[in-house]
């Protein structure tokens, strides 16, 4: 268990778990939850032995955004950039998968969070909450552009200027929620996903997800060049012969990350 009071970290195996621990504030992000996330996701990224990561809230949802009871003397766009995007950053470019578990309600910049994860799991009664325009403001963390990949330019717009609450089968709909689970087992069906997810070629892994993050940015002859790099780089890997050797011999491989 990290020593971080806002943000919790365990480890099963090549599992982490990262719970958001601010429960009486419905984890909403105050200075020290942004430096504590940070810190504790630096971590994951450092320690080659965890591959799968579970981001969950404590208490009665994943988190209500950011803590507009604390004073700063930084202005928003400051905070934005130096505080919020170096965690939301590390999760969209590190090598270890993340899940986010929504249980209650994901909004404002915590809906940016769950989503920025590569997979959603959200229970049945959960909602991403676009609460912006009620306080007359605009999604932020990059949660625009994460709702016009998922929705498109119109029924992402629409879905801002009207503070839309997103349920958990409208998000899987639309492809932000990977699952939707029963009530109260958001965390737990995340968990055993990620230890099955943690048993696969973690170097495959990894690079999947870098070239599905540069696909937006890259035309199909771009696609292709990059497919190439990492596939040149994996099939020179310890791995690569594992599960060939596995192939052959018709065994379950044992992937070791080298």
């Amino acid at each position: 268990m990290s020593n971080e009071t806002t943000v919790r970290l365990s480890i099963d195996g090549h599992v982490a778990r990262i719970e958001l621990a601010r429960p009486g504030q419905y984890n909403a992000f105050n200075r020290a939850m942004r430096r504590d996330l940070l810190s504790v996701l630096q971590r994951v990224e450092t320690d080659l032995d965890i591959r799968v990561a579970v981001l969950c809230g404590a208490g009665r949802g994943f988190s209500s955004g950011n803590d507009m009871s604390e004073s700063s003397l930084s202005s928003a766009q400051d905070i934005l950039e130096g505080e919020y995007w170096p965690f939301l950053r590390t999760i969209a470019e590190g090598d270890t998968l993340y899940i986010a578990a929504v249980h209650g309600y994901a909004a404002g910049i915590s809906a940016a969070l769950a989503l920025v994860c590569d997979f959603c799991v959200m229970e049945e009664t959960a909602q991403i909450y676009l609460a912006f325009a009620t306080i007359s403001l605009v999604p932020d963390g990059g949660l625009c552009w994460l709702l016009n990949q998922a929705m498109g330019p119109r029924r992402a717009l629409q879905a801002i200027v009207e503070g839309q609450k997103l349920s958990a089968n409208e998000c899987q709909d639309l492809g932000m929620a990977t699952k939707v689970a029963r009530e109260g087992q958001a965390v737990n069906e995340a968990l055993l996903w990620a230890h099955e997810l943690a048993a696969r070629a973690p170097l495959a892994t990894a690079a999947a997800k870098r070239l599905i993050r540069q696909v937006p940015n890259l035309n199909l002859a771009q696609t292709v060049i990059e497919e190439a790099k990492e596939q040149n780089a994996l099939g020179n890997s310890l791995d690569y012969q594992r599960g060939v050797d596995a192939f052959f011999d018709n065994a379950v491989p044992k992937f070791e990350g080298n």
